[in-house]
């Protein structure tokens, strides 16, 4: 082999063998600050959190919700809100069918006449708020009358 063909080679290995040393980190962990504002309860909810140390915020489910964020009145909806027969499907466009079925538990939610009550969010934090002043509806994201 020429010198000039194997040294650019072997500089390439040497380095790829270095970067191997280096441990993963994985994502980055994410700020819901901005959403913290309002929703203070979820800064400690273990959903949230475990999320959020994932590299995933309250914008991969919810939309950026800038009108939202801006609505001191609170009449304007996040971007997306999940009725409850949308839940799982939201959910398990991150966790797999596949990957739930490894737990025996998740059978009792993944099972197709599973109760709409049976959610992800019924083990995983109930992920609302402890009074709510307004409500809209999750499939049309009209506000909803008080009563």
């Amino acid at each position: 082999m020429k010198p000039r063909l194997w040294l650019p080679l072997l500089a390439g290995a040497l380095l790829l063998a270095a970067a191997s040393c280096l441990p993963f980190r994985g994502p980055a962990p994410v700020s819901n600050d901005r959403c913290h504002v309002c929703h203070l309860n979820y800064s400690d909810e273990k959903l949230a959190v475990t999320h959020a140390r994932h590299g995933i915020g309250c914008e991969r489910c919810h939309g950026p919700s800038d009108d939202h964020c801006g609505s001191e009145s609170h009449e304007i909806a996040p971007d997306i809100l999940y009725p409850l027969d949308k839940v799982k499907p939201a959910c398990m466009q991150c966790h797999p069918k596949a990957q739930l079925a490894r737990q025996d538990i998740h059978c009792l939610i993944l099972a197709p006449d599973a109760p709409l009550t049976k959610t992800c969010t019924g083990c995983h934090g109930a992920h609302r708020l402890p009074r709510r002043t307004v409500r809209w509806d999750k499939a049309t994201r009209k506000l909803l009358p008080t009563s």
